[in-house]
């Protein structure tokens, strides 16, 4: 499995109030629209997937599962680092809370409010930080412990930031627990359970996970953890796909 996924999911906030934020923030940047197509899933993902498509960041923004606050955004270009504080200035300080997947190596999320950032997860915060010693020639190791700790410390996820927006019924540590430390965190992070062999996590599965236990489309179901072609229409329903030059 190779899929890189991102999602922003924008609570309480219509597809056609993000679509307007969208616009107003790359407008902002000088960056001209270079699409805009409202249709079935498939369709406008065919779309704005299309590599003569001249755009470097395409969105596809879906409708609110039923009943659901959370509109899901799914990131299809170059990934924009801030967009998620962005979107949360524009729409009035809503929560955004961004779930990835990079290929079979690492998941996360991120987890802004007010524009500002209030929690974020790797499932392996070493993960950038080996791309970035093997970068800079830094051999295994050699990473100070306490510059260590001050890097994975942030991302290993603090549930009970959000504990609000988590359904009834599901406790902080337990989230943590069942969803959140299985891998890297339970074998080697010292807030883990030491000495306990790392568990073999499919980091998709675990992207499903967050989906779920946030009910980031419904109580019993996250669909959109896998490749977005292999999401049906019936599933997801009519979209609005916006890319920007």
């Amino acid at each position: 499995m190779s899929t890189s996924l991102t999602i922003l999911h924008v609570r309480d906030a219509a597809p056609e109030e993000v679509e307007r934020a969208l616009a107003g923030i790359f407008a902002g940047e000088e960056r001209a629209q270079a699409l805009r197509l409202e249709g079935t899933y498939s369709a406008v993902l065919r779309r704005v997937t299309d590599p003569d498509l001249a755009a470097g960041y395409c969105y596809l923004i879906l409708r609110p599962h039923a009943g659901s606050p959370w509109t899901p955004v799914l990131e299809l270009g170059n990934r924009t680092v801030g967009l998620d504080a962005e979107l949360s200035k524009a729409l009035g300080g809503t929560a955004v809370f961004t779930t990835f997947v990079y290929g079979a190596a690492v998941s996360g999320y991120r987890l802004v409010r007010e524009g500002d950032e209030v929690d974020r997860y790797l499932s392996d915060p070493t993960y950038f930080l080996e791309l970035e010693e093997s970068h800079e020639g830094v051999g295994p190791g050699e990473r100070s412990e306490p510059l260590l700790a001050a890097v994975v410390e942030p991302e290993r996820g603090h549930p009970e930031r959000f504990a609000d927006l988590l359904p009834a019924g599901t406790a902080p540590e337990d989230f943590w627990q069942v969803v959140l430390a299985p891998g890297w965190w339970e074998e080697f992070s010292p807030a883990g359970a030491a000495g306990e062999e790392e568990a073999l996590v499919d980091e998709m599965d675990r992207m499903r996970c967050i989906g779920l236990a946030l009910e980031l489309w419904g109580p019993d179901d996250y669909p959109l953890a896998q490749e977005p072609e292999e999401i049906a229409d019936k599933v997801a329903g009519p979209a609005i796909a916006v890319a920007f030059a």
